[in-house]
């Protein structure tokens, strides 16, 4: 006898992924099953006996250092042996065999140890055979010696467990005893299972009373068929309270290969299900087939099968005829997840209905925007997480309405392009009127999320000007300006969404320009050389350089920030002054026009308003007053024009600005519901 193959060859390319470290022990397992069938074995019985790290006694759950696994089964005979001495061997091909897991056990144990008695028929005689499984193995050193009062079978002990494979095994008999369950589950539902134990020193667990009280195998198992290859489904609920993982596991051979997460595709399924009587439990989808059996890969970690994506890009590139027979991964999952679907209708229909409950709830108090969604729920409400946070469903809900948006503009599109070739008017009516109508809706839910958005910058914009209860002092006039428009920046390179004139003037909204806290000599094209003045907000209608005509600006607005509480001001040096000395030197800037001719950027004719935000203290009341400023009716304000500088002025307190803002958003906010406490 020889070896018929490099055994360190072929163990160092055999794959044994870390997570599959109990695979080793589930191939003797699987090894004595078939030993055990074979002989048609009464009383069949595998013992799985637990190796454990010597340690001083500091250490009650010691690791995992190796296994024995036994059987009575009908041994090693001559066969069976030769099977073992030839790599790839198809002595069990009927049996799902590939002829490779005792390598599996050399990827991760350094030395088994096999005692086996098998009986020979022809010379009517027992033989023990027993050698050690090394890289360095030898069949002639195999010992066979004839026995005499022993009993049929196997014995494998798996020694010397190496990393990383020994660090992934559970040391808890109980977890063992569940993934056994879980590897076999086919095996175990058969009434001719053997008995599988487990010893852990004085402690036995028997793996078929594991799988009779947690695994229930349901009723309602089904069958589908893809391009003529049929599988299998098995559904299982499986009660022992550890398990917190729904899965698709995947078989060949009666063995489970591999697993995915059902809730990677169906959200409901994160996490432990519960059934009408108020059991929780965790969900298995079993899925078998000939094809699965024919394309699991040498060492059963996975199967050799197209993935969606590869094969759609295969299609691309290829005559897609060659590919009819290919069944994707893909394909074999929706099969199962739409006999999973079935199988839980009633507990998802539980589940979502709390799901909408939640929905609503943020819907009502803090996303009215999606409120156009509720009557479509149905379509999306699957794919929210079912432990979905405020977070999440906020995610889940925008990406639904921007799927709606695109689908619409897809839409549009689409009726533009074939309104031409339409002969009926009523035909192309209605399909408008459908769209106008969709349209519609999702504009509604645009404007209900700005409206909200004006609701939290108001929010804003009253603690920004509160009192500091701590140290009673008032916020600078800074934090405000920012949240009115950004400093130190322009319109070119803000969003639209970051700028809030509007909490001053609805009709600030249509500037062209605005540069905010930028000396005037770095704004481009407004022709102001060498000054260093720093207006809060400068407000253009119409920037120069996209005035084609070259003509001056038809409009300026200035807007100015003062420090709350600020009483220092003097009859020179005053907030109306400080705008008089901006809006003079903006006036006395030139610039060029397309042909090269200098123009006033500002004329003396044209509307200039200014905007002052402070608090109206005495002293700066009685200043507004010298200067002819008229008190606002009702207001702590005051409004006038200065002919002589030929501009427009508000001066307005914090509390003014806020309350004018909340009035003009009032309706809006009542509509939506967004007036909290008031």
């Amino acid at each position: 006898m020889e070896w018929r193959a490099s055994l360190v060859g072929q163990v160092r390319q055999t794959h044994l992924p870390k997570w599959k470290s109990l695979l080793p022990l589930f191939e003797a397992v699987m090894n004595a099953i078939q030993a055990i069938n074979e002989g048609n074995t009464e009383s069949p019985h595998i013992g799985i006996n637990i190796h454990r790290e010597k340690t001083l006694g500091l250490d009650d759950n010691p690791a995992i250092n190796g296994f024995t696994i036994t059987d009575n089964g009908v041994g090693f005979h001559d066969n069976n042996m030769d099977s073992f001495n030839t790599a790839f061997s198809t002595y069990k091909i009927n049996q799902g065999g590939k002829g490779l897991g005792r390598l599996t056990w050399l990827k991760a144990y350094d030395k088994i140890e096999v005692r086996s008695c098998f009986y020979d028929a022809d010379e009517k005689k027992a033989y023990e055979r027993s050698f050690d499984f090394t890289t360095g193995y030898d069949p002639n050193d195999v010992s066979i010696l004839p026995v005499s009062g022993k009993k049929v079978g196997t014995s494998i002990t798996l020694r010397g467990f190496s990393d990383p494979w020994k660090s992934e095994v559970p040391s808890d008999i109980d977890q063992l005893a569940r993934r056994l369950c879980e590897h076999f589950i086919l095996v175990l539902m058969d009434e001719d299972c053997p008995k599988i134990t487990i010893t852990d020193g004085a402690q036995t667990l028997s793996v078929n009373a594991v799988f009779k009280n947690n695994f229930r195998s349901q009723s309602n198992n089904s069958r589908f068929e893809i391009r003529g290859k049929e599988f299998s489904v098995i559904s299982f609920r499986i009660s022992e309270p550890r398990s917190s993982r729904n899965r698709i596991v995947y078989c060949a051979d009666n063995r489970a290969v591999m697993t995915e997460s059902l809730d990677k595709f169906l959200p409901n399924f994160s996490g432990r299900l519960v059934d009408d009587a108020g059991e929780s439990f965790v969900y298995l989808a079993v899925v078998t087939g000939e094809y699965l059996n024919q394309r699991v890969n040498p060492a059963r970690t996975d199967f050799v099968l197209s993935e969606q994506e590869v094969d759609d890009l295969a299609h691309e590139n290829a005559n897609t005829d060659l590919f009819d027979d290919e069944i994707r991964r893909s394909e074999i999952r929706e099969g199962v997840l739409e006999f999973v679907q079935d199988d839980l209708s009633g507990i998802i229909k539980s589940i979502n209905e709390v799901k909408l409950k939640k929905i609503e709830s943020y819907i009502e108090s803090d996303a009215p925007h999606y409120r156009i969604l509720l009557k479509r729920y149905p379509e999306f409400i699957d794919r929210i997480p079912r432990d979905g946070t405020r977070n999440e469903i906020e995610f889940a809900l925008h990406r639904e309405l921007h799927a709606i948006e695109v689908e619409l503009k897809r839409e549009g599109n689409r009726i533009l392009l074939e309104a031409a070739k339409l002969d009926d008017y009523d035909e192309y009516e209605e399909r408008i009127g459908e769209f106008l109508n969709n349209q519609n809706e999702v504009g509604v839910a645009a404007l209900a999320q700005y409206v909200a958005h004006r609701r939290i910058i108001l929010d804003l914009f009253k603690k920004a000007i509160s009192r500091d209860k701590k140290d009673e002092k008032y916020p600078l006039e800074k934090v405000v300006h920012h949240l009115i428009f950004p400093m130190r920046s322009d319109t070119d390179n803000i969003l639209f969404s970051q700028q809030n004139l509007w909490i001053l003037d609805e009709r600030l909204n249509y500037h062209s320009f605005v540069a905010s806290d930028v000396e005037l000599k770095k704004i481009e094209d407004i022709g102001v050389e060498n000054s260093r003045r720093r207006p809060d907000l400068t407000i253009f209608d119409k920037k120069i350089r996209l005035s084609e005509s070259g003509q001056p600006l038809s409009s300026l607005t200035i807007v100015e920030f003062k420090r709350p509480m600020r009483d220092d001001y003097t009859d020179d040096d005053n907030p109306l002054s400080q705008v008089v000395d901006n809006i003079n030197e903006i006036r006395n800037g030139v610039a060029k026009d397309a042909d090269g001719r200098p123009i006033k950027i500002v004329a003396n004719s044209i509307p200039v308003k200014c905007y002052i935000v402070c608090d109206i203290t005495k002293r700066l009341r009685k200043q507004l007053m010298n200067w002819g400023a008229m008190e606002m009716p009702g207001q702590d304000g005051f409004y006038g024009y200065h002919p002589n500088h030929q501009f427009y002025y508000e001066v307005m307190d914090y509390d003014t600005v806020l309350q004018n803002a909340e009035r003009r958003n009032r309706v809006l906010f009542d509509k939506l519901k967004l007036l909290g406490n008031e």
